[in-house]
């Protein structure tokens, strides 16, 4: 899998923000955390990228993981980008968003034994399997959400209206941009 030519650029500038926040999209983007590993392959000598945890407490009750604590992890994980909030994390994302075993043994296989595509590759493949646009949106939602959801959190608002109201938009604005003309 080829990480996004932004993320290589926000490497090279040494740019911890913009890392932690790709990192963390690409956990909802990408369920099987394949791209999060990659990426993580990629800035393990990075100074500065991983902090010590803050010492807050996670919840451990499974019940009570709904959008809204996902939400809340999302934007604490930017600015406590610990080993153990990443791992709580995943637990939490892997819990709401389950992966089909199927799905999850298919991309480690395809690791192995398929051809790595080229950014063009790749799009042409997404968009005659009808998959571009789809995940377009779902990457503008999620991007919104974090705005959002960051935005509120500094407003002292409820980060999970700001995070709702940020996919709305982020998402529409993606739907609407890829809208096929006539």
């Amino acid at each position: 899998m080829a990480l996004p030519k932004a993320f290589y650029e926000a490497v090279a500038s040494n740019s911890i923000y913009d890392i932690r926040i790709m990192m963390k999209n690409s956990l909802l983007v990408d369920p099987t955390f394949s791209e999060f590993e990659e990426m993580e392959r990629e800035v393990k000598l990075i100074e500065g990228l991983f902090d010590i945890h803050d010492g807050r407490d996670f919840e451990t009750d499974r019940s009570l993981w709904d959008e809204d604590y996902m939400a809340e992890l999302m934007v604490q994980v930017v600015n406590n980008f610990s080993p153990e909030r990443i791992k709580h994390l995943k637990e939490v994302v892997r819990y709401l968003r389950t992966v089909e075993k199927d799905k999850l043994s298919k991309s480690k296989q395809s690791k192995s034994n398929t051809k790595t595509l080229s950014y063009q590759e790749q799009k042409r493949k997404d968009q005659l399997e009808g998959n571009y646009r789809g995940a377009k949106i779902a990457a503008g939602a999620v991007v919104g959400a974090t705005v959002g959801g960051t935005v509120a959190y500094a407003a002292g608002v409820t980060v999970a209206g700001g995070v709702a109201a940020g996919a709305i938009i982020g998402g529409a604005a993606v739907y609407i941009g890829t809208a096929e003309r006539s």
